[in-house]
């Protein structure tokens, strides 16, 4: 049985607290399982002598066979093992894409996916996520330079430590609002991730910081997008609903994003949609004017076509 847990984030003892209680909690469950491995994700921001105490507390429960904490930069953990993950070997790499494809590529074609890559299983994971789009054409002609910035010596430690990289896109967002640019039409035929990362980087690029939340989640905001200014910083949550053109947002999709503004006390929340909003809808909204806005399809295609310029706001 294997337990993931997320420490990103500063070391502190409430999040000791309940990264213990969860294991505690999953140890009396099922009755069938004699080892638990547990993998302490992201702890890159404690130090040895935290790890050493989180490895201590969760070792004291016996059925914890292992311990595994994922991490980018070295530690040396006492009777440690470390597992250092590369890139993929080319031959590796082109099977994994072409298992992965949905179309038959060139030869051509995959070597450009696998030097766009550099063999790192996520990246190709997610360049043919975009070629099963349909838009091959367009996605590989911006492959001649690496999709990702990944640092050449990432070695991470572990009791089986593994490593965890962490890729950025450097390009695939501006060729694709570059494409939507000239057919603002082809916004509809995006998938409903691909819309939310359109719309990170139409954000970022008016001068937000965003982050674009896990595609596997219950409720809540797709992107937090923040603000800094004179008088502090701000936080709008935004949620994304790529639907067709004929199915409007209703009122109901509008009340519980703002009952999630008023849980989270976050500044201000907004719903972007790919098509367009209900009459009862956007009478909720101006009762709320100051901590809801409604963006529909004619108000994305405005920011791609002001993509690059200054002077936009959210608004």
């Amino acid at each position: 049985m294997i337990i993931w847990l997320d420490a990103s984030g500063p070391f502190n003892g409430e999040k000791l607290a309940q990264i213990i209680s969860t294991i505690g909690n999953r140890v009396h469950y099922p009755r069938n399982v004699d080892r638990m491995v547990v993998v302490i994700d992201d702890s890159e921001h404690w130090t040895l002598k935290q790890h050493e105490e989180a490895l201590g507390r969760i070792l004291n429960y016996k059925i914890v066979n292992s311990v595994i904490f994922t991490r980018r930069l070295p530690i040396q953990l006492r009777r440690s093992q470390t597992l250092e993950l590369g890139p993929l070997s080319s031959s590796t790499a082109e099977d994994l894409i072409r298992k992965l494809s949905d179309v038959e590529l060139p030869n051509d074609q995959v070597q450009k996916a696998i030097l766009a890559s550099k063999g790192n299983p996520l990246a190709i994971s997610l360049l043919c996520e975009m070629l099963n789009t349909g838009r091959i054409d367009s996605i590989l002609s911006f492959l001649d330079k690496p999709l990702y910035d990944l640092s050449n010596n990432i070695i991470v430690p572990t009791s089986g430590v593994i490593a965890s990289i962490s890729p950025i896109i450097v390009s695939a967002g501006h060729q694709l609002i570059s494409v939507l640019q000239r057919q603002p039409s082809d916004l509809r035929k995006l998938s409903p991730r691909e819309f939310e990362q359109l719309l990170a980087d139409l954000l970022q690029d008016m001068g937000w910081d965003v982050e674009l939340t896990k595609q596997t989640r219950d409720g809540g905001a797709d992107i937090l997008a923040y603000l800094n200014t004179e008088v502090g910083r701000l936080l709008c949550l935004v949620e994304a609903k790529h639907y067709r053109e004929d199915r409007k947002i209703g009122i109901d999709l509008v009340r519980t994003l703002y009952g999630t503004l008023c849980d989270v006390k976050a500044n201000s929340a907004m719903l972007v949609t790919s098509s367009s909003f209900t009459h009862d809808a956007k009478e909720f909204q101006k009762r709320h004017s100051y901590q809801l806005s409604l963006r529909d399809y004619a108000d994305v295609v405005n920011w791609i076509l002001k993509f690059g310029s200054k002077g936009k706001k959210i608004a």
